[in-house]
């Protein structure tokens, strides 16, 4: 049977912005200069920690990494929390009912540390549809994205075989660690106006601009 694996931030959360914001203001603080378009493209959906060697040009200790990254992550969560509106992206809640219905097992692969896993799953509640336990989050443990190994992890984590996955990604990176793990299909989310970019990367089967789009359930039902 066919499994369905998502990414989080981006794909579930449209929290791009928010991520960027708490990143811009980390590196000023960090380096005294922010970040260009074209430095975040390419650190995107990486580890924080991997973001944060490349943001100091030099290896970090596994303490290291963590220390800066909860620096991080508490500016990105108080952004959040400051939001009027927290909610995931259009159609994604009857999305995981739809899900749910017909009896297909569902993962979270996220690069986000457990702490924000956590606060994800009392926000939006999502023990509705996942079990937290089976979850791959980053815990230093696996290869970053664009490797395979959170995806194919995330699939046997359901007892779903990786070769039956159907992944959702927005980011670049993401979608090549899908396309890495030889995922059956990949669905691409889009963010920033960016759908004709996802579109000629070559990796998707279609590119979809929330979960309203029936395209996303007429897949699993071929």
């Amino acid at each position: 049977m066919q499994s369905v694996i998502f990414d989080f931030n981006g794909t579930l959360f449209s929290d791009s912005y928010l991520h960027e914001e708490a990143w811009q203001q980390f590196i000023q603080e960090l380096i005294g200069r922010k970040f260009s378009q074209e430095e975040f493209s390419q650190v995107h959906g990486r580890t924080n920690h991997l973001i944060m060697e490349a943001i100091l040009g030099k290896p970090l200790t596994k303490t290291e990494g963590e220390e800066l990254s909860d620096r991080k992550e508490a500016l990105y969560r108080d952004l959040v929390v400051k939001e009027e509106h927290q909610q995931l992206i259009p159609g994604v809640v009857d999305y995981f009912e739809f899900l749910k219905e017909h009896n297909f097992p569902m993962n979270i692969a996220t690069a986000s540390p457990k702490v924000n896993l956590d606060f994800y799953f009392e926000i939006f509640q999502l023990d509705r549809w996942f079990d937290y336990n089976q979850v791959v989050y980053n815990d230093g443990i696996l290869e970053s994205k664009p490797a395979p190994d959170f995806y194919i992890q995330a699939a046997l984590n359901i007892n779903a075989s990786p070769s039956e996955m159907i992944i959702f990604e927005d980011s670049l990176i993401g979608l090549t660690g899908a396309a890495n793990a030889k995922a059956k299909h990949i669905i691409a989310v889009a963010t920033d106006e960016n759908h004709k970019q996802l579109e000629e990367t070559g990796l998707v089967d279609f590119v979809i601009d929330d979960f309203n789009d029936p395209r996303i359930k007429e897949i699993l039902l071929r």
